[in-house]
């Protein structure tokens, strides 16, 4: 099923992903697509979740603070890179219209840059950042280009990008 949604999706967009619609393209009963997703919203997500492998969790806390987040970052951007970023882009044009789906875009939108705060914060306590840094708003200016460049202006995030992103962002918060 989500084979035919991905499909659906590359070849007429979000508006084509209906229960009747991925009924129709899988070749099963549109009660069995609802009984997966209630709503299509469920759907999308799903389908992000699952093919454009986000794989979010935290590097390991050995690493220096600034590795730490650019790995996290270039995982990040990969999957933007791919089909995440064509899938999330239909879903933040749905989400002006669709509430369902505004709703389960921001359910999927919290995980990277909830887990950018929490690894920016972790850098404060062990003392790596200075202690009046703002982990949310470090988050967002780290996380924001990263979203402009890719969903905006469809231009592929570079490691070489992250990394200057990191250097010139992260890098004046850092304590020596």
């Amino acid at each position: 099923m989500l084979d035919a949604t991905r499909e659906l999706l590359s070849e007429s967009g979000p508006e084509a992903v209906t229960h009747l619609r991925v009924a129709e393209a899988s070749g099963v009963a549109r009660a069995t697509v609802y009984r997966h997703w209630p709503d299509r919203a469920d759907i999308l997500v799903d389908l992000l979740s699952r093919s454009a492998a986000l794989h979010l969790s935290p590097p390991p806390p050995g690493l220096p603070i600034t590795e730490r987040v650019t790995t996290l970052l270039r995982t990040f951007a990969a999957t933007l890179n791919g089909d995440g970023g064509r899938i999330l882009a239909a879903m933040i044009g749905l989400a002006e219209w669709d509430d369902d789906v505004f709703s389960a875009l921001e359910r999927m939108t919290s995980r990277g840059p909830k887990s950018l705060r929490d690894l920016i914060a972790a850098g404060i306590s062990e003392g790596s950042v200075q202690t009046d840094t703002d982990a949310g708003l470090l988050s967002d200016q780290l996380i924001g280009p990263i979203y402009l460049r890719r969903l905006l202006y469809h231009d592929e995030i570079t490691d070489g990008y992250i990394d200057r992103l990191v250097s010139t962002t992260l890098g004046p918060r850092l304590l020596a």
